[in-house]
């Protein structure tokens, strides 16, 4: 004779009840079988839960219950074609993401949807059209990152776990197209953007590598090991031949560029300002640097690296003009 499973607890009859109820809402229409499918459970099961709801609600402003606060089911639907849809659902004040902060959290799921390893999860998906469904308006359209990246991105995601060499074709910031032999270190994001740390074998050199500027990767064979002068989290941390620029900003804006401080680069404080000499690899580096601090940086020295933020701000100035 058949085990009887054990009958469900109080509590997990309750979340199966809190759970049913926005997913009907949000299903506008479904079938018995469809929403039984979905929750694990049997159709007699499903039936008995639509009854209950049926007879669930809220309370008016003087506590007691009406045919106005209680969830209306379609009956013929339900009981003729076995359909379960609500003709009114008292939940009009429930909360709801404006579509600026749908937008906001749409941008973190394609970040994260973006990954190799999340390529294959239907429940990210499900979960971003639900939020575009469930905001006050229709969220901003936006993309995080380009699709055309995704095969370089995973690319790089299998060298850096199975320690292979890469060959990259890659534009540097002053426009030019290079050829780079590459071991990984570490691929990791900051911001919107993505970056590959190595050894460049090229510079014979520790670099770090925007993946947007990466026009095509090639795996090679296995990579080697490097001494390094920075720690794995040291994402920005510059080789000892790099120009040295030093930057006074407040103090509360430390931590914008934490990622390209090293451990050993002079820092000091003085009341609310602070004055801090990094390792700068290119001089692209110091324009997404303006861009975090958002004017609130000032480049003390050397006069080279003031003029290169002062083409960088040009040029940006010049592509919105042209926009």
């Amino acid at each position: 004779m058949a085990e009887r499973p054990a009958p469900p607890k109080a509590q997990d009859k309750l979340a199966f009840l809190l759970a049913l109820v926005p997913y009907l809402i949000d299903q506008v229409r479904v079938t018995v079988d469809e929403a039984a499918k979905h929750f694990g459970t049997t159709a007699d099961e499903m039936r008995k839960a639509v009854m209950l709801i049926a007879m669930s609600g809220t309370p008016g402003a003087d506590g007691t219950y009406t045919h106005e606060t209680l969830f209306d089911i379609d009956w013929d639907d339900f009981d003729e074609r076995g359909i379960i849809r609500f003709r009114a659902a008292p939940m009009e004040d429930k909360p709801r993401f404006s579509s600026r902060e749908a937008a906001a959290l749409l941008a973190g799921l394609q970040r994260v949807a973006a990954r190799p390893e999340f390529a294959a999860r239907v429940d990210i998906v499900e979960l971003m059209a639900k939020l575009a469904r469930g905001a006050t308006g229709t969220p901003t359209p936006l993309a995080v990152r380009a699709g055309e990246l995704a095969s370089i991105q995973a690319t790089l995601v299998e060298a850096v776990s199975t320690w292979r060499r890469v060959r990259i074709d890659y534009v540097t910031t002053r426009g030019e197209r290079q050829v780079r032999e590459v071991d990984p270190m570490s691929f990791d994001g900051v911001d919107d953007a993505w970056y590959l740390r190595g050894w460049c074998l090229t510079r014979d050199a520790e670099r770090t590598f925007l993946l947007d500027r990466m026009a095509s990767i090639e795996l090679l064979g296995d990579a080697e090991t490097h001494e390094t002068e920075s720690s794995t989290d040291d994402l920005f941390a510059g080789a000892s031949g790099d120009e040295r620029v030093t930057l006074c900003m407040p103090v509360a804006a430390l931590p914008l560029i934490a990622d390209y401080r090293g451990p050993d680069d002079p820092l000091s404080i003085e009341g609310e300002r602070a004055t801090v000499t990094l390792r700068i690899a290119h001089s692209g580096l110091l324009g997404r640097i303006a861009a975090r601090l958002a004017g609130a940086v000032e480049i003390v020295e050397p006069a080279s690296a003031r003029a290169a933020v002062a083409d960088w701000a040009r040029a940006a100035l010049a592509a919105d003009d042209a926009v």
